[in-house]
């Protein structure tokens, strides 16, 4: 008889009422599931795997000097915060086992995106494996539709496209995975009492821990499977918990000696989280509720998706704010009927718990972090909300279990409802997220379709006018599709400086879109701006902005800026050559030889620095120099106009205006509309006697009122 189970006199545990045995052949049936799960999350993101690097990739790869040292780097990277090789900032992150799999990628496979792209795709095709098998172990009282349907709607879900198909997030994909293993193990423990299992699931749970941080929140997680799925009894939860805890301390001592501290002390600036603007904590803690609910709303309708929800894309809510009262009194319902029947030990409450505790560490209730919004944070915590989804329709369908299914399609029979619905939606959602994959094919892409989502996201702005200006401006011939670029960057960055002026780097970029304009006043004013907010570091953005202040006659401190920018950069001819030029602008005619020979030094084709000193010579009355150096500059650029014509402009000097005929002649070929060409050219006829030519000239010159 197996009613109650009696331990001695000191109490009675009652075990839970035992789960509906599967049939015999149903472990077939559920390898063929899951194998069906992994394939469709597999070809779901196959669009993905030919993409290249996009936003945060560079912080972890292409970029990285840590991971681009390969194999070599492998004893840094486990000795360094998350993105040590990326900059010198202080960071409290430390997710070494996803830089180390980036470092042995870029050993093997260097500057190739693929093999990331692929092995993103083939470990988010795995955890949907283990997924299902979990899902059956946990929907026993189920037909087998019901945890194939919830993993199928993890796999195509549109949501998961930032983690699968931003190689970056390569550690939220270990994570989940490693953790969904250290579940498996743990209901082989708490089901059949072997210690090897809980082995498996503490080492398994210290790699989760080594992908993300995050996985710290299955410490909750795991008692409360025991409590749930696997007979309920204390000692084994207990035991498990603290093997379990044993893992997550020696990870956390780890990363102390890291990050030099338990917690490390991080700014986080407004750009990446709103909330740090809000007034009090109860205006956070309603725009932190309200953006729970932007979450809920992905979860059910995920359109639009960005990459992207930083200041100033989501206001501050307060406790009046719709969002916050409508997600409030969700939650606080499904608090109400988890606590009141949690004895039953319900599927449905247990993946609301799941989703709340996975998802508490990024909800910015209990601490701020850096980021306002992200479709990453909801990779974990949709596990919940797919088992909340697939149980509850199963119940409002009726599917009821049928455990005498001898063949695979006998556990799909007579419930054709549950089916219908949830094949709708998971077609829909597969084709959302190929399409939505296709945004992530580069950069450009990405930001070119985000932008238009997230209009009021100072960063998407700043990013895309960058990548106006740096991916296609810059790299392209045609002067009329450079112009083109250069204003719509300049529209995108002066749209980011407004949402956030004091964004430095957007202040940066915009100035040196409006240097490539020739706005030289604009982009001193730009270049102040990001000044103001942020010193300068970089030796190119010293010499940009000396260069700028030079163009506008501001030669002080156009060579204070251009000095810095020599000091850190000692091979930079064109900062060498332009102190040369405002220096002879100056007056410092003698002083400028100095940096034109120095620039010549450091590039031997220097063409622009010889017709400089050129100048200098014909300052200086030596036409015959100025002549032979005018002759090097034409040697390296032959249609070189304004050496062609000051080679001319010495001839007339000379009073040799046969050869001055010669050279104007030449720039008349180039560029016959130029007034001033046309002006010498009339004035060397004249000298030469030729009286129709310097009339025909001098009257084109000057024009009859």
């Amino acid at each position: 008889m197996g009613a109650l189970s009696k331990k001695g006199t000191k109490g009675t545990e009652i075990n839970p009422p035992p789960l509906a045995p599967l049939h015999a052949v149903s472990k077939k049936h559920i390898l063929a599931a899951a194998i069906i799960a992994s394939i469709v999350a597999f070809l779901s993101y196959a669009n993905t795997i030919g993409h290249g690097y996009t936003v945060d990739d560079d912080t972890v790869m292409a970029k990285n000097s840590i991971t681009k040292g390969g194999i070599d780097s492998l004893g840094s990277v486990f000795g360094k915060p998350y993105r040590a090789g990326f900059w010198d900032r202080q960071e409290n992150m430390y997710r070494p086992l996803s830089v180390a799999m980036f470092a042995i990628e870029w050993e093997l496979f260097p500057e190739n995106p693929m093999p990331g792209h692929l092995v993103n795709v083939v470990f988010f095709s795995l955890t949907c494996f283990l997924l299902m098998l979990l899902l059956s172990r946990m929907l026993t009282g189920f037909p087998l539709v019901v945890p194939l349907a919830a993993t199928l709607l993890f796999a195509v879900h549109p949501i998961h496209t930032e983690v699968v198909a931003n190689i970056k997030s390569r550690d939220e994909i270990l994570c989940l995975l490693f953790c969904l293993v250290s579940l498996l193990q743990l209901d082989e423990y708490f089901k059949k009492g072997r210690l090897f299992s809980i082995g498996m699931a503490c080492a398994a749970y210290f790699l989760a821990l080594l992908s993300k941080e995050h996985a710290i929140t299955l410490l909750a997680v795991f008692p409360l499977w025991g409590y749930f799925f696997g007979k309920g009894k204390r000692k084994p939860i207990l035991k498990a918990t603290v093997v379990m805890g044993i893992a997550a301390v020696s990870f956390l001592l780890i990363r102390m000696a890291v990050l030099g501290s338990l917690e490390t002390e991080v700014e986080i600036q407004r750009i990446n989280n709103v909330l740090v603007e809000a007034e009090g904590y109860g205006q956070r803690f309603a725009t932190a509720v309200a953006i729970l609910g932007r979450y809920l709303v992905l979860l059910v309708f995920p359109h639009p998706l960005s990459f992207d929800y930083s200041f100033d894309q989501i206001p501050l809510s307060s406790f009046a704010s719709p969002g916050f009262l409508l997600t409030f009194a969700l939650f606080a319902t499904a608090a109400y009927h988890v606590f009141k029947s949690f004895g039953k030990r319900d599927p449905l409450h247990f993946g609301i718990l799941f989703f709340v505790i996975t998802f508490s560490v990024v909800s910015n209730v209990v601490i701020l972090i850096e980021s306002t919004m992200a479709e990453r944070f909801m990779y974990m915590p949709s596990v919940g909300f797919v088992v909340f989804a697939s149980v509850g329709l199963a119940r409002l369908t009726k599917t009821t279990s049928n455990h005498t299914a001898t063949s695979f399609i006998g556990h799909f029979k007579n419930h054709i409802l549950f089916i219908s619905i949830l094949g709708i939606v998971c077609l829909t959602f597969a084709f959302k997220t190929i399409s939505r994959n296709a945004d992530w094919k580069d950069n450009f892409t990405l930001l070119s379709k985000d932008v238009k989502t997230c209009p009021k996201s100072a960063r998407i702005r700043f990013a895309f006018g960058s990548a106006l200006l740096f991916e296609k401006a810059y790299k392209t011939e045609d002067l009329v599709a450079k112009n083109a670029y250069l204003d719509q960057s300049i529209s995108n960055l002066e749209k980011g400086v407004n949402i956030l002026p004091e964004y430095a780097e957007a202040w940066k970029n915009l100035a040196i879109a409006y240097k490539e304009k020739e706005n030289y006043p604009s982009a001193v004013a730009a270049f102040e701006k990001a000044r103001s907010f942020k010193a300068f570091e970089a030796a190119d953005i010293f010499a940009a902005s000396g260069m700028c202040y030079g163009k506008t006659g501001r030669y002080n401190e156009a060579l204070t800026d251009l000095r810095q920018a020599i000091s850190m950069n000692p091979s930079d001819a064109e900062s060498f050559n332009n102190i040369g030029l405002y220096l002879f602008e100056s007056g410092q005619v003698d002083s400028s030889l100095i940096y034109f020979d120095k620039a010549i030094s450091l590039k031997k084709d220097f063409h622009q620095a010889y017709y400089n000193k050129g100048n200098t010579f014909a300052r200086k009355g030596d036409f015959n120099g100025a002549i032979q150096l005018y002759g090097f500059a034409l040697g390296i650029k032959p249609n070189n106009i304004d050496a062609l014509m000051n080679t001319g402009n010495s001839y007339a000097a000379m009073q040799q205006y046969g050869k001055a005929l010669e050279f104007f002649k030449k720039v008349e070929t180039l560029d016959p509309n130029n007034r001033n060409l046309i002006m010498n050219l009339g004035l060397t006829y004249q000298n030469l006697g030729d009286k129709a030519n310097a009339e025909l000239y001098l009257s084109k010159a000057v024009p009859s009122k």
